[in-house]
């Protein structure tokens, strides 16, 4: 019997780690993706809770960072995060989330599951992921989804929810399909062009007498309380625990500074660009005859216009990074050792034959370390107050726990306390010491918190915490007649004239209706009667602008037919001159282009209702602080 060889202690090692990190691996990878093992996020982590479920900072995070990365690419790199969330990109990102997670949670409820053989088979299907010869490539794969900023697991998970959504959805998306016999009317309807003439007629061009009895007056402001009335007024104590107010306190080294600069570089690398023109042919022998051409100094431009016949937009690629260039063979040669102005031999790719020239190289530029320093000491002061801060809730809520009044709290801790007195819903307050705005969420508060309560500790968006005590709720009150008689004789007389406008303008379609026309109308009012330009009853293809009202009126009135529009200025008098139907639609491109738009916005709407239905299932909430 032949004696074992004992084992090292490194070789011990080893193997114990190996089987480790084989026994992970089964767990974590039962496909490609991560698993379920890992514990159930901490509610900190997540942006909204839906049902038992709920959407990770990191899910948002990622999508929002895509959205940016597109709208860059539009607006340029100045195109920030608060500029997504003043446009909504932020909240539409939410809600498709939210969205998503409903779809998901009713599908598990239903017990319709998607297989890992399945996921597998489709993205193994998946064109964008094969190689030239046709065939499931893996290096491919890595590729594209590290390009979309995906791991592999987060790729397969999202990609098998998508599977499973449209499993579910399915049987809405069979409920969205017309039949061609009811795609004609909606493209008639949605397409019919209209003008119109009309005349504007300003209430205020109407005069009134301005002798109005006090009785009349008095009568008026009780009849119309509610333009007059004062609204309810919330005034409370208020103790802030702000970021902005701490950094002025907070000292950042100049090690540190440099060790966040080190940690950051990638942010402040631009990488190297090349400005690239290309000539791509399918012809090994035409391409290398233009080759030779190339190399007997016939300028690159003019040979890829006039010999291989590409226009301008096929011959300039643009100016891309490496990373931008999604051909293997072509970011090779184009970021190899060719210089400035240099033009390539001809090399195959899966696309075909190519020659390119480097137009211009942009070398990589590094910010340097006095160019962002200040920044860098900026976030580091942040980080560091916001830390001191969160240190500081916790010693004010204890303070608290221990049946301390919110003042005495605050100033133990050295804080400011505010008396805010007479604050509306609106906003608008009036601080002791000075006039002052007030944040969007401390207006919620007051008016969410009772009568001699204390509010909850509340974080701030981007900037600490606040907490409040309601001192005092005056309800809304009718002001007295005496302090706002002036405002109720503006409004009486405004009033006047648009009632007296209305009886003007019936008299005056009476009259277009017996015969007289608009421009009769409005040389006798000493106006100017305006034609539109055809327009769709969108309001699209109009020259000039006109109010909403008009346009739908337009669209609801009949040929020739003289209407009244009254609004909060003005009496329009119309007449719609033109309807100019569409032709049939004849089936085709068109046709079916329309079918398909038509199908997709009812699936979208039909979608939307039923992702609605489910929230009364699946409560749903959206965890704002942590956004």
């Amino acid at each position: 019997m032949v004696e074992s060889k004992k084992k090292t202690f490194r070789e011990i090692i080893i193997g114990w780690g190996t089987k480790v990190l084989l026994a992970l691996l089964i767990l974590s990878f039962g496909l490609w993706g991560i698993g379920d093992y890992i514990s159930p996020p901490q509610e900190a982590e997540l942006v909204a809770k839906v049902g038992g479920s709920g959407i990770l900072k990191a899910e948002y995070e990622n999508e929002l960072r895509k959205q940016i990365n597109n709208l860059q690419q539009i607006f340029g790199n100045t195109f920030s995060v608060e500029q997504a969330k003043s446009l909504g990109i932020s909240e539409n990102i939410v809600q498709s989330l939210i969205k998503q997670k409903l779809f998901e949670l009713e599908a598990a409820s239903l017990g319709l599951t998607i297989s890992n053989n399945l996921v597998s088979s489709e993205i193994q299907n998946d064109d964008r992921f094969k190689s030239p010869t046709g065939s499931f490539d893996r290096f491919t794969f890595d590729e594209k989804i590290r390009q979309m900023g995906l791991s592999e697991g987060d790729y397969i998970n999202s990609f098998k929810r998508l599977l499973i959504e449209n499993q579910l959805l399915s049987i809405l998306q069979n409920s969205s399909k017309l039949d061609d016999h009811m795609i004609e009317p909606l493209y008639k309807f949605r397409n019919e062009k209209r003008s119109i003439k009309f005349l504007e007629i300003p209430h205020e061009s109407f005069t009134v007498s301005d002798k109005i009895a006090e009785a009349e007056l008095i009568e008026f402001h009780k009849k119309n309380g509610n333009r007059f009335t004062a609204p309810e007024l919330r005034s409370f104590t208020l103790v802030e625990l702000k970021v902005s107010d701490f950094i002025a306190d907070v000292d950042v080294s100049e090690q540190l500074i440099r060790e966040s600069y080190d940690n950051r570089l990638d942010e402040f690398e631009a990488p190297e660009t090349r400005e690239i023109l290309q000539i791509l042919m399918s012809d090994e022998k035409k391409i290398r005859s233009i080759s030779e051409q190339l190399k007997a100094g016939k300028d690159f431009f003019t040979t890829a216009k006039n010999v291989a016949g590409l226009d301008k937009s096929q011959i300039e690629i643009g100016i891309l990074t490496r990373e931008e260039i999604l051909i293997d063979e072509l970011a090779t040669v184009a970021f190899s050792s060719l210089k400035q102005g240099q033009i390539s031999d001809p090399f195959k790719s899966s696309l075909g034959w190519h020659i390119i020239q480097i137009k211009k190289i942009t070398p990589q530029e590094v910010k340097a370390f006095d160019a962002v320093k200040e920044m860098l000491r900026k976030d580091l002061a942040i980080d560091k107050a916001a830390d001191s801060l969160y240190s500081l809730s916790n010693k004010f809520e204890d303070e608290l726990g221990d049946g301390a009044t919110i003042e005495d709290a605050a100033k133990r801790l050295n804080l400011n306390i505010q008396i805010v007195n007479n604050l509306d819903y609106q906003g608008n307050i009036n601080f002791i010491s000075e006039e002052k705005k007030i944040n969007s969420q401390i207006i919620e508060t007051a008016f969410q918190t009772g009568l001699d309560q204390d509010s909850l500790l509340t974080e701030m968006e981007n900037d600490g915490y606040f907490i409040l005590r309601v001192n005092k709720i005056t309800p809304e009150t009718l002001k007295p007649f005496e302090t706002v008689k002036s405002l109720v004789r503006e409004q009486l007389i405004s009033k006047k004239k648009r009632e007296k406008s209305e009886k003007e303008v019936s008299k005056w379609l009476s009259e277009l209706k017996g015969g007289k026309s608009i421009d009769q109308l409005a040389v006798s009012l000493k106006l100017k009667a305006k034609t539109t330009s055809d327009f769709l009853r969108s309001g699209a293809q109009l020259k000039k602008k006109i109010p909403q009202s008009l346009i739908t009126a337009t669209f609801a009135a009949n040929a020739d037919e003289v209407i009244s529009i009254n609004t909060s200025e003005s009496n329009f008098i119309l007449k719609v001159m033109s309807i100019k139907p569409l032709l049939l639609l004849k089936k085709g491109e068109a046709f079916s282009t329309f079918k398909k738009s038509i199908q997709e916005s009812l699936f979208n709407d039909i979608t939307l209702q039923y992702s609605n239905s489910l929230k009364s299932k699946f409560k749903v909430s959206v965890l704002r602080a942590n956004l």
